[in-house]
């Protein structure tokens, strides 16, 4: 169509748009490209917003140490009551479409730990070398845990964060913790020839000449 014939025709059949600057029909198109359209040919708002809300809430829940089911019987219900009261009934459907189970929360925070993980463990095979220090403690059941934390470069930063924690199901010797180190390091494809150092708490079963480190 001629833009002669284009232009008439807009400003015949959506006149209340002909003041419109640039900027609003960028707009316009930046929402379209971020719906999606269901079986019927309707158009209707992408979920991204809502599924960044679960994983914010999750992350709360998270660091706070709350029960996943807080999502659902709590949370959820509290914002519902917020959003009718504030802004109306029309809003709560959006709400409403935001995932808070128990279920989805576990998933959500599985999800951001290997996340995490997985960013940390590209940072230390890009790392010219690494160490790791290692602590063995016991926890309220009474249940052997190997706590790991690993040191790495990262562009002129030296880092140092929280690798893993791994149950010793056997015995606390030194033959023990290496085994499960090894493990972790086999399974990530970390290298051997990179790892310049492991601190220990110092005790003989870490020590020793034939097991341990």
């Amino acid at each position: 169509m001629k833009p002669s014939k284009l232009k008439e025709y807009f400003e015949r059949s959506h006149s209340q748009f002909a003041e419109k600057d640039i900027a609003f029909f960028k707009r316009k198109e930046d929402a379209l490209k971020n719906a999606r359209m269901d079986s019927f040919g309707y158009f209707f708002q992408s979920t991204e917003a809502g599924l960044e809300a679960s994983y914010c809430i999750a992350q709360r829940i998270a660091k706070n140490k709350k029960p996943h089911t807080i999502g659902e019987n709590l949370i959820k219900p509290c914002i519902l009551d917020a959003v009718r009261l504030v802004l109306g009934e029309q809003h709560v459907e959006k709400i409403n479409k935001i995932s808070l189970s128990n279920n989805t929360i576990k998933n959500r925070i599985e999800d951001m730990s290997k996340n995490i993980l997985d960013t940390m463990l590209n940072e230390i095979k890009s790392s010219p070398f690494f160490a790791l220090q290692l602590d063995e403690s016991t926890d309220v059941a009474s249940c052997s845990q190997l706590l790991a934390y690993a040191r790495y470069i990262k562009g002129d930063d030296l880092k140092e964060e929280y690798l893993f924690s791994e149950s010793l199901s056997t015995t606390t010797r030194g033959e023990d913790v290496f085994r499960t180190v090894k493990n972790f390091i086999d399974e990530n494809e970390l290298q051997w020839s990179k790892l310049i150092g492991v601190c220990t708490d110092g005790a003989p079963a870490m020590l020793g000449i034939h097991s341990g480190f």
